[in-house]
């Protein structure tokens, strides 16, 4: 099948500079003018040559994610968005370090606790903003005092 080198070449630098998943990958397709075969062969191509690889770009995601303070369901819905399989997100979420998770929502806590120090209903909106972050309920409630 004949692929276009400009074509194949773009895509390698765009999985090269950041990692991708093969959903980002299949949308950046779309703007290129390609038959379904011809994208399936450079998906292919690109996993084959190590440029693509959906394991390695969940877990750069979750360490990033987690890293900048998301919680857990947060981190899950996004890559249910980016159409990521159920069987890997369990198993790189599975992965967080329980004292790190917990580290960054203490964290989270203090921050916004430090920037909102006289904020009326403030347990309420602490709690809104944390779920909004993505943390579970539980957790929350948890670790507030």
């Amino acid at each position: 099948m004949e692929i276009p080198s400009d074509i194949m070449t773009k895509m390698e630098r765009f999985c090269a500079w950041q990692e991708r998943c093969e959903n980002d990958v299949r949308r950046k397709l779309t703007s290129f003018s390609l038959s379904d075969n011809q994208q399936n062969e450079i998906v292919k191509r690109l996993k084959e040559n190590r440029f693509l690889d959906d394991e390695r770009y969940v877990e750069s995601f979750v360490r990033s994610k987690v890293k900048a303070a998301w919680g857990k369901q947060k981190i899950v819905a996004a890559l249910r968005a980016k159409r990521i399989s159920s069987a890997l997100i369990e198993q790189y979420c599975a992965q967080i370090p329980a004292e790190d998770y917990q580290e960054q929502l203490r964290s989270a806590i203090e921050k916004w606790q430090r920037l909102h120090p006289n904020v009326e209903h403030a347990r309420e909106k602490l709690i809104r903003h944390l779920l909004s972050k993505g943390y579970g309920i539980d957790e929350i409630l948890k670790n507030l005092h």
